[in-house]
């Protein structure tokens, strides 16, 4: 089958895989999530993890926020459905300096890959990561834009417990998470038509891995990557649906001076100011306040959307036969993601310090109940 067209039948076949599934209890991370800075991550943690289980996905997210405003997201991705169809893609959201979106993607034939769990290296149709602490080099050639980075580690690898989160029993699916980058040196060249700039600034990079389908995980979820001089705050916080009593699976990571100092699930988020992307009019908000208030850490932070930057819907990437069976299964998926600036006060170690900061933040309509 064409990739271009196999990939519209894989998302209606996996829409009909989770009909009827009705369990009703979340397993959070092994361990619990903990700070360990020192204990990194391994190669094979890094990896390509072999499909297993009816559904299965895995990718490998990179995010850049530049000096001169202007960042993006780099995704490298494999999916599989039942047993034999799978889809491989990279996709990139480049976002300019004045707040134009530049999106290509390439839809990879389901063979055309490779690990080379030594170096380690993986790649994906043309694009690739190499590398090991402190250095990762990202290569994303598409047309119209191609990516040339290297992320120049701050701090070790790490992830939010010591195994993956199961729905519904302890053997249940699953999904897993390791922060291959929690923070990062950027520098490189990002060409686009016309131009060619060599870049700096900060970036982050992640690889999760699950079998639990996306909207029997979740409704909605919010993640802000942020950078302060000397600090770097982010957070990932996913929403449940109604079959699991809308339980959060959670965490924050706080980060000074390349050190990982804190990490927590055990904070509030106050979503305001909700405001209507122009598309569809689905709603997003604009601020949010999180609050730490823990014996070894205090944070709050104040997050205001400067400006949107885009709203990416699931939808747009079918064609015109599908829409409407898809809409039907998943009413409103949208990716929509804010320049943000932020406000965070911290205490710890008994002083206390104010961090103005800048990054992206980004606010996933799943399935909305």
């Amino acid at each position: 089958m064409n990739p271009r067209k196999k990939l519209p039948f894989l998302i209606i076949l996996a829409l009909a895989l989770v009909c009827g599934d009705s369990r009703e209890k979340i397993y959070l991370f092994k361990g619990g999530v903990k700070t360990r800075p020192e204990q990194g991550l391994s190669r094979e943690e890094l990896g390509f993890y072999p499909p297993q289980g009816k559904f299965f996905s895995q990718s490998w997210t990179f995010i850049y926020y530049l000096e001169d405003g202007s960042g993006g997201y780099i995704q490298l991705s494999h999916l599989r459905l039942g047993y034999l169809l799978q889809q491989l893609l990279v996709h990139h959201s480049h976002y300019t300096e004045q707040g134009q979106l530049i999106y290509q993607k390439k839809i990879v034939p389901a063979k055309d890959w490779e690990w080379e769990q030594a170096k380690p290296r993986l790649r994906i149709g043309p694009a690739y990561w190499e590398g090991f602490y402190p250095d990762f080099y990202l290569f994303a050639p598409l047309k119209g834009i191609t990516a040339k980075l290297k992320f120049h580690c701050l701090t070790p690898g790490w992830r939010p417990g010591e195994g993956p989160t199961y729905y519904g029993s302890p053997q249940g699916e699953w999904y897993d998470l390791v922060v291959m980058i929690p923070w990062a040196e950027v520098s490189g060249t990002i060409k686009i038509p016309g131009r060619e700039k060599s870049v700096r600034g900060f970036g982050y990079a992640d690889h999760n891995i699950q079998t639990i389908w996306f909207t029997t995980q979740c409704q909605e979820l919010y993640a802000l990557r942020s950078f302060a001089r000397g600090w770097a705050i982010h957070f990932l916080d996913y929403h449940s649906p109604a079959r699991f009593n809308y339980q959060r699976m959670s965490w924050l990571l706080v980060m000074k001076e390349g050190r990982i100092i804190y990490a927590t699930d055990q904070y509030q988020i106050y979503p305001s100011e909700w405001s209507e992307e122009p598309e569809r009019k689905r709603k997003y908000p604009k601020k949010a306040r999180i609050v730490v208030d823990q014996p070894e850490l205090k944070l709050t932070g104040e997050i205001q959307g400067r400006e949107l930057l885009e709203v990416l819907d699931v939808r747009d990437q079918l064609p015109g036969w599908a829409v409407p069976l898809a809409e039907k299964l998943i009413r409103q998926p949208a990716f929509i993601r804010q320049r943000a600036q932020v406000l965070w006060k911290i205490t710890y170690h008994n002083q206390s310090q104010t961090l103005p900061a800048k990054g992206i933040f980004e606010y996933v309509i799943v399935e909305k109940e």
